[in-house]
């Protein structure tokens, strides 16, 4: 996207002063930038929950939320935008304030013209997409092309204030890949790494909308949805498990692939930590894994199986799926610090 093209939403209670900033954007030459509008905070926290937004202006003082809680309730909520504070002349030590914890820039209200407004705007887009870029590789497993451990820490802890925020579901799916030991053994780590990145493969191929899809380490992965309860979780690993038995089925590989799965969801009316939501779900895998099977005649390796959990499409309508646990507590015991994949390390 050029910058001279921002998607930009305004958070302003007073119409006077988001008329002029909207009239300023129009009459930029040779740009476009495309301004919503809304007087309240909880329907901009709506708005950026639909995603499509590059820059956030925002009055911290509004009808239905004042001060700094105002800016850190819209960062918390969208911490990959960037935002510029809309401050009165008596209110900048208050904007410097949100700039000290995450702000982009503040502009002072009543001295915002064309430039005075584009330049900030632009500088704060590209300032924040280059500071995205280098977390983006810290936060990236380099075999895979998925989030590491602490993209995965970093990215889940917002996708829970995100639920918090919208007081709505995120289901947790915890992947572990078996017998991958005996395949390093057999047939070398080279195979063991295409099998990681296949079972990456096969992730982002079902859950590319996904905002978190990560290999913490090892021989696991994770993914969270967002506005995703059971049902949701259950139709989505139904569709990983078809897709790896596909893979199994082309039989165009020494070995055939296997994973665990278990799956925890998080509920904002009772809330829990990030690791107990892992706990939850390895647990839930734990219950249902099977004993790890012996070596097979042709490759020593398990037969083709794909998902190691049974009868995903046999749950009752209405009926939640044994295999995932909830932080509100479900009938299968799932608790926080249960067994792990071995080697866990979530």
């Amino acid at each position: 996207m050029p910058i001279n093209s921002i998607r930009t939403l305004l958070i302003e209670d007073n119409p006077a002063d988001a008329g002029l900033i909207r009239q300023a954007l129009v009459d930029v030459p040779n740009a476009t930038f495309e301004v919503e509008w809304v007087d309240r905070l909880h329907p901009g926290l709506a708005r950026l929950a639909t995603g499509e937004i590059d820059l956030i202006l925002l009055d911290l003082i509004l009808p239905d939320s004042h001060g700094i809680s105002t800016f850190t309730t819209v960062h918390v909520c969208a911490p990959e935008v960037p935002i510029i504070v809309l401050t009165g002349l008596d209110d900048e030590g208050l904007a410097l304030k949100a700039v000290r914890e995450g702000a982009q820039d503040y502009l002072v209200k009543g001295q915002v013209g064309s430039r005075s407004l584009v330049r900030p705007m632009q500088v704060a887009v590209v300032r924040h997409r280059l500071h995205g870029e280098r977390i983006e590789v810290l936060l990236t497993d380099e075999l895979t092309g998925l989030h590491n451990r602490r993209g995965f820490l970093t990215l889940g802890e917002q996708q829970l204030r995100l639920a918090d925020c919208t007081q709505t579901r995120s289901a947790l799916i915890v992947a572990g890949v078996e017998g991958l030991d005996q395949i390093n053994s057999r047939f070398g780590r080279p195979e063991g790494d295409r099998a990681l990145r296949e079972i990456a493969g096969l992730l982002k191929k079902t859950f590319g909308a996904a905002l978190v899809i990560a290999r913490p380490g090892g021989d696991e992965f994770a993914v969270m949805l967002e506005n995703s309860g059971a049902h949701q979780a259950e139709d989505a690993v139904s569709r990983f498990q078809t897709e790896l038995d596909a893979r199994n089925a082309r039989g165009d590989s020494a070995f055939p692939l296997a994973v665990s799965l278990g799956v925890s969801v998080y509920n904002p009316a009772c809330p829990c930590s990030l690791a107990d939501l892992v706990a939850q779900a390895a647990s839930a895998a734990c219950a249902h894994r099977r004993p790890s099977p012996g070596p097979s005649a042709a490759a020593g390796l398990a037969e083709p199986s794909g998902a190691t959990l049974p009868g995903l499409s046999a749950s009752p309508e209405g009926e939640t799926p044994q295999y995932i646990g909830e932080s509100e507590g479900m009938e299968n015991g799932a608790k926080p610090g249960g067994c792990a994949h071995p080697g866990s390390t979530l």
